[in-house]
């Protein structure tokens, strides 16, 4: 994608109610859409989340008094799963105990917390349990998409659990048993990202695994499964998106069609 595409979307993107509306505007799938969103939210909330949570104290009076955690959360536009969080820290409660009552919000004593908590969760399509399940969700879905086209194509592999086992510690999610010419690049790995490749995310991921990828098994080829920057490289290296595969069309579409609400 190019920048003047991806800025455009990016800008036009604020909640989960935008999602349908620019899909259909830059016709992209939605599970491009929904990337680029979480992206966006997850990178604003790093830069803002300790500025938010050093005024806890305020928000947790502000609860006090009458006021719910979500409409707290949208005054200070961080997402409601933080603020809750940092709320109940307040009120004398632990991580551990925080993330047990966000697992499951039964277990809360007061009505009126547990009732903002369960709409709080519900609310959060980027930072919720939820929210991460369906990530993660996404990422072995793109794996599997994977390993499926390696087997249509009768492709030897070892896949990340094997590789482990086999006392490997840093790992894509495929090695192949023999390299794989694929536009003219000798292929040794495979590695799947269910995310969209922006400039931020590839240096991330350049530094923390594909460097080690390639000096540990030769060159390799990253999936970003929902597209990614004209821009980036990988020297040595290739890049693919969804358009790649062949063979797994229905897999590739149900991974398209994934998006960050529910």
């Amino acid at each position: 994608m190019d920048i003047d595409t991806y800025s455009k979307i990016r800008d036009s993107l604020n909640s989960s109610d935008d999602i349908e509306r620019i899909s259909k505007d830059f016709s992209q799938p939605v599970g491009v859409i929904s990337a680029i969103l979480t992206q966006k939210i997850v990178s604003n909330v790093k830069k803002t989340h300790g500025r938010i949570k050093s005024k806890s104290k305020k928000h947790a009076l502000e609860w006090n008094r009458g006021d719910a955690i979500l409409n707290i959360a949208t005054k200070n536009n961080i997402p409601a799963t933080l603020m809750a969080s940092m709320i109940l820290k307040e009120m004398g409660h632990s991580k551990k105990y925080i993330n047990g009552m966000f697992k499951d919000p039964n277990h809360i004593q007061t009505q009126r917390l547990k009732d903002e908590v369960v709409q709080a969760l519900n609310s959060d399509y980027f930072f919720s349990p939820r929210a991460h399940q369906i990530q993660t969700k996404k990422g072995k879905m793109g794996e599997n998409v994977i390993e499926r086209w390696l087997d249509s194509h009768n492709i030897e592999y070892r896949n990340e659990n094997e590789l482990r086992d086999s006392g490997v510690t840093k790992t894509p999610d495929c090695v192949l048993d023999e390299p794989l010419n694929i536009d003219g690049t000798e292929v040794s790995w495979i590695e799947s990202k269910a995310l969209f490749g922006d400039e931020a995310e590839h240096k991330h991921y350049s530094n923390k695994q594909f460097k080690h990828y390639e000096k540990e098994f030769g060159p390799g080829m990253v999936v970003y499964w929902y597209g990614y920057l004209d821009s980036i490289t990988l020297d040595g290296n290739l890049i693919k998106n969804y358009e790649f595969f062949d063979g797994v069309s229905d897999d590739v579409q149900a991974l398209l069609d994934f998006g960050c609400y529910w």
